[in-house]
């Protein structure tokens, strides 16, 4: 029996979606891959059971875990299949997939996706985000929760060239999300290592964009100046 989630199978749905693309994969609700094929955006109706290959080896659920945007596994996937004109993996976007597929121009059995060129794709695609865009990607990597976007978002604007994975999103947006005690007993340098300021960005500035109540609380009173 297989793994739900396994890539093989995910890539099997969403070929067989792209055929039709202005109709959604008809699956069964209860179907195991149902959920990640949610995830990686294919859209879906009811309807009756697909036929999926052998097994790939990679799983959908890995992925999620370390950090990979959906798109970029979706995009990865079709780029197995269907790469014209490509020598390598590149962050093509799910609408660009829709605009430009051509069956006819499908490879068997193509290229073999491994974990490493998912991660280089990941890294790419992240520096292409919008800040409010990756909020929204890396919510479910956070340790708590904060609305402050705006303050979020131009922090994240000092991170970006540091993001590969979302759980890089979540690290350096630490600061707004920790809701624990105050660190009081920490060098200047632990300071900036603790509230992921970039070497680059003077600690003044950072507490700007931070805001002096933050900074307070989490690094007690006597920090703030």
């Amino acid at each position: 029996m297989s793994t739900p989630g396994d890539l093989a199978h995910l890539r099997t749905a969403i070929f067989t979606q792209l055929q039709d693309r202005t109709r959604p994969l008809a699956i069964q609700d209860d179907h195991p891959d149902r959920p990640w094929l949610e995830w990686l955006g294919v859209p879906l109706a009811r309807g009756d059971n697909f036929v999926a290959g052998p097994s790939m080896g990679l799983k959908a659920a890995d992925l999620r875990a370390a950090g990979i945007l959906p798109e970029v596994v979706y995009s990865c996937l079709v780029q197995t299949w269907w790469h014209p004109g490509q020598t390598d993996w590149v962050a093509r976007t799910r609408s660009e997939i829709y605009a430009c597929f051509d069956p006819s121009q499908i490879e068997q059995p193509g290229w073999e996706l491994c974990r490493e060129a998912l991660e280089r794709v990941n890294a790419y695609r992240l520096q292409e985000l919008t800040p409010h865009e990756l909020l929204e990607a890396s919510r479910e990597f956070w340790s708590g929760e904060c609305n402050e976007v705006e303050r979020m978002e131009g922090w994240l604007l000092l991170h970006l060239d540091r993001l590969e994975r979302l759980q890089d999103v979540a690290d350096c947006l630490f600061p707004f999300h920790y809701a624990g005690d105050p660190r009081v007993a920490l060098s200047d340098e632990e300071a900036r290592q603790w509230l992921r300021v970039p070497e680059e960005v003077d600690f003044r500035d950072a507490t700007q964009i931070l805001g002096t109540d933050r900074v307070a609380r989490l690094l007690g009173e006597s920090r703030v100046g």
